[in-house]
């Protein structure tokens, strides 16, 4: 059958693909020509064959969603786009591949060219974030697919070696073959090099069997530039009830000098090397040029798309005469539109003392009863962060319509997942873990702020507070680093107003991961009005002409207001400021920062890293290094924190500004 898709055009329209990319890489001076040489046949087969993309409309909700995991490789993707006749990318868009506000930046970014799912570049997080793409796909088909096949798309994923390496992917593609996603199809760029030399110098392991083992079915193409062979795997892998890995030999830089060589990964060749490749493959094209053949030939994959985008159309009108409201809630999850109502909380019990971990948790739960699109999960953590829906089923292959995803101990899978699930539309996700294992997560949560994905990530445990377990679960650095990570707000909620606040934020954030921060502990719990909080940073507790500020945050905010009444008794009136979230606080305009902010000194109490604090504070009190194993009240005092050593500190301090 794909024997006969091997048209008269197919050998030049792969070439096509080879020479865009590798002129685009050496006119730019900089780029990976090895993956465009040796993977073209990939993405011709895929993108000719199967892939459901209306380029007129590329984010309609039902496409087919393709991740290019092996981000280095960006020309391929773009030069493929290219022929495939994508309005949102033009030649001279290619012309300036890596260069500065170019649409074609080095790594793929969504943000920059619509018809990128989501940009990639450390390797690995791509097959992360398939799976979390293929989740939501799941979750969506079985809330919608009640009449008819409304849901209905694959995730496609090209991955290499070096991503398969990282433990990340391993992680994610455990979690796959749990699931059973039969929608997402991985295909392996095998080429058996890697940038510093062979891949077996590194790594040895038999590909069929480590896929066999995490339960996915796995198919061999012995030779990629048989596109037939390709599209034929595919055609296979659609009617699998297990995710599919597709193994495809090819060749690092077929056709030129350097082919079957690490010298050809990320170097990119002379005008004079470029030649012996047009020679060596015979093409005659002139540079930057799309022959009309090859845009006959990619007609098929623009009609397939169009009729698919109309389909799809069609079934929205039939589900609205079938049930309105079914087809209203898909209009507005289609819109990533998800509900918060302060009103759910009217009747919350206030306890006079508890933890944020469980102030948070009970935020939750209407979130969930109210949202049955937006999943939760732990990294086997779910009974101490209690980020869970009390009420729900897990999701897995056989309940679709749970809200609780079982992770594992897979800290870094489950953010990059998050990312997939979130950004796919239709859903979101919220992972939670301990603060101090958020070093395993941040790099997703970095890649989810680049990328503009609202994705929700909570660390519970938040100081050396959590006692006994010691200085490997004692957060001391994590909390400034989480912060200094651009277009990302962290929350570090003080009561049960900053919880809401920091929750109706993750829910109706759109363009900006959120990070919560729990505590462990209970603490005194103080009120505060919304209107006031949502500013990010106010006065919690006001006094009578006050001559100092204290800062704090989180569960430091109650024994910021001890320090402050211990204080009155040396005649220092200091009012107490809670800032819940930096980012939010400095969003404010520079009036209000300075009514909060004022002439007066500042101190700030955090139990975290204290440098960061000194953009506001003139006083600084936390902890700089690593805490010890022990009771929580013993370290306190250990690290003089108490507040009435907080409140000497204070004392001491103040008196040297006289």
């Amino acid at each position: 059958m794909f024997r006969k898709q091997i048209t008269k055009y197919s050998k030049l329209s792969t070439n096509t693909i080879r020479l865009l990319a590798v002129e685009a890489i050496t006119k730019a001076k900089s780029g990976h020509p090895g993956i465009a040489l040796g993977a073209a046949p990939i993405m011709y087969a895929l993108f000719r064959n199967h892939l459901c993309v209306n380029i007129e409309e590329p984010t309609y909700f039902n496409r087919d969603r393709f991740v290019l995991s092996a981000g280095h490789g960006s020309a391929l993707l773009y030069a493929t786009m290219l022929i495939a006749g994508y309005k949102s990318i033009s030649m001279d868009d290619l012309k300036k591949f890596r260069q500065l506000n170019s649409k074609c930046p080095g790594h793929p970014e969504n943000h920059i060219l619509q018809g990128v799912e989501v940009g990639t570049g450390p390797l690995g997080q791509g097959i992360a974030m398939g799976v979390g793409m293929a989740i939501a796909e799941s979750k969506l088909a079985n809330k919608f697919n009640k009449y008819f096949n409304f849901i209905n798309h694959h995730t496609y994923v090209l991955f290499g070696d070096g991503c398969l390496e990282e433990g990340v992917a391993q992680e994610a593609i455990a979690l796959a073959g749990r699931l059973k996603l039969n929608k997402l199809i991985m295909l392996y760029d095998s080429n058996h090099i890697q940038l510093d030399g062979k891949v077996t110098d590194s790594t040895k392991y038999d590909v069929k069997k480590l896929f066999k083992a995490y339960d996915w079915d796995y198919i061999k193409v012995p030779n990629a530039n048989h596109t037939w062979a390709v599209s034929a795997a595919v055609a296979k892998a659609k009617l699998n009830s297990k995710p599919t890995v597709i193994e495809c030999n090819t060749i690092i830089g077929y056709g030129s000098r350097f082919q079957n060589t690490n010298s050809v990964h990320g170097t990119p060749l002379t005008e004079d090397q470029i030649q012996e490749l047009r020679n060596n493959l015979n093409y005659k094209v002139e540079p930057f040029v799309i022959h009309q053949s090859v845009q006959q030939d990619m007609n098929i994959f623009r009609k397939r798309g169009i009729e698919a985008h109309r389909q799809f159309n069609m079934n929205l009108q039939k589900l609205e005469g079938k049930d309105i409201n079914l087809y209203n809630q898909f209009i507005k999850l289609s819109k990533n539109q998800f509900d918060f109502d302060l009103n759910w909380y009217k009747n919350f019990t206030i306890i006079p003392e508890v933890a944020t971990r469980n102030l948070l948790s009970d935020v939750l739960q209407p979130v969930l009863e109210n949202n049955d699109t937006i999943m939760v999960g732990a990294a086997d953590l779910t009974a101490s962060t209690l980020i869970t829906h009390k009420k729900s089923i897990a999701f897995d292959d056989k309940n679709k319509n749970g809200q609780n995803i079982y992770y594992g101990v897979r800290e870094f899978a489950m953010a990059a997942i998050n990312n997939g699930i979130t950004i796919h539309g239709g859903c979101k996700a919220i992972t939670s873990t301990f603060l101090s294992f958020s070093d395993y997560n941040k790099n997703a949560i970095r890649l989810a702020a680049i990328n503009h994905i609202p994705a929700v990530n909570v660390f519970s445990h938040d100081s050396i507070t959590v006692g006994e377990d010691g200085p490997t679960h004692q957060p001391i650095e994590q909390i400034p680093t989480l912060r200094l990570i651009p277009n990302h707000y962290v929350f570090r909620p003080a009561n049960l107003t900053e919880c809401q606040l920091a929750m109706s934020y993750a829910i109706k954030s759109v363009d900006k991961p959120i990070t919560i921060i729990t505590s462990r502990g209970n603490f005194k719990q103080f009120p505060s009005d919304m209107n006031e909080a949502k500013l990010g940073g106010y006065v919690i507790h006001p006094v009578n002409k006050h001559n100092l500020n204290i800062i704090a945050t989180g569960s430091e905010v109650p024994t910021a207001i001890e320090v402050s009444e211990l204080l009155k008794n040396n005649k220092i009136e200091a009012r107490v400021i809670s800032i819940p979230s930096i980012e939010l606080f400095e969003a404010q305009g520079s009036n209000y920062k300075a009514s909060i902010l004022d002439n007066k000194p500042i101190v700030s109490i955090e139990l975290a890293s204290t440098a960061p604090w000194y953009k506001y504070a003139d006083l600084t009190i936390g902890i700089d290094q690593f805490g010890k194993s022990g009771k929580p009240v013993d370290l306190i005092n250990f690290f003089d924190l108490t507040p009435q050593k907080i409140t000497n500190k204070i004392i001491e301090w103040y008196q040297t500004l006289k």
